[in-house]
């Protein structure tokens, strides 16, 4: 009869986990944060997206965490018009920005994937892919492994900002 006040004790157990467990996947994220980094590389894609809605392109971001370590992530950037895509000067690892930006997950992806664009020709047939990931200015070469994976973040029009150097003493 030892067995089962064992076996209620266990139940007891996995009941109380599986409650905290599924408590924890209900947590929202939170609706926007902010990244403080530097631009990497730019996608450079001539797919913008057609249609309705906003127009994309992609740029991989060196995120600065607190503890001083560097973060490579996708940002997925909405527009309208050309003439809100990012400055030429923005394409500078120098330059620290701020990015205010939503987590989407389903955007995810690696430095490989997002680095090659495929080609057909005109009967569909595939050719070579296209190397198509542009190093930013300043940026420190091979940062970059192929198997990296890149969360993703969306950012919008307007949602960024140049973070002024700190001064020096």
């Amino acid at each position: 009869m030892a067995k089962k006040p064992t076996l209620m004790l266990l139940a007891a157990i996995f009941t109380a986990a599986f409650a905290l467990a599924v408590d924890k996947a209900n947590v929202p994220m939170p609706e926007h944060e902010v990244l403080r980094g530097h631009v990497m590389a730019d996608v450079a894609s001539h797919a913008f997206g057609a249609g309705l809605g906003p127009r994309w392109v992609s740029f991989i971001f060196a995120v600065e965490t607190s503890s001083g370590k560097v973060i490579p992530v996708r940002i997925a950037y909405a527009f309208y018009k050309n003439e809100q895509l990012p400055p030429e000067s923005f394409w500078n690892y120098s330059t620290l920005y701020d990015l205010d930006v939503n987590r989407d997950p389903k955007c995810d992806t690696t430095v490989k994937a997002i680095s090659y664009e495929k080609n057909v020709d005109e009967h569909g047939n595939q050719l070579p892919a296209t190397y198509i990931l542009r190093s930013a200015k300043n940026a420190p070469s091979d940062s970059l492994k192929p198997e990296t994976l890149l969360p993703c973040y969306v950012l919008r029009y307007g949602q960024y900002r140049q973070v002024d150097p700190a001064p020096s003493r």
